[in-house]
């Protein structure tokens, strides 16, 4: 018995350690490995927007940190919110043009001289 947990042992010991799964030395599926190794770098039909998207520099000055991001998300949501509110108060004003009340307004009557 001592012998043979002895040969065991060193079996177990003799293999190289791979990690268990989910380990940071277990790889991934041929496939994913294949499809992560694929990065298109310049085959991508918006990579014209991408690059001028990180031109800008929008994700390093305003998205990068939560409350910068936050912040950033408030006040485009409040100052595109007016837009969008203004943009369809013209396009309402410009289809109804004649027809509203502040388009026509209301002319008084010359006075008459009652003297």
């Amino acid at each position: 018995m001592l012998v043979r947990s002895r040969v065991l042992s060193a079996l177990r010991q003799s293999r190289p350690k791979r990690g268990g799964f989910g380990s940071p030395k277990d790889h991934e599926p041929a496939w994913i490995e294949r499809w992560s190794a694929n990065r298109r770098e310049g085959q991508d039909n918006m990579d014209w927007f991408f690059r001028l998207f990180n031109s800008t520099r929008i994700y390093e000055i305003f998205l990068k940190s939560s409350p910068r991001f936050y912040g950033f998300i408030v006040w485009t949501s409040i100052i595109g919110g007016y837009s969008w509110s203004r943009m369809w108060d013209h396009i309402w004003d410009y289809c109804n043009q004649g027809m509203l009340y502040r388009h026509n307004p209301y002319v008084y009557p010359v006075p008459d001289d009652d003297e």
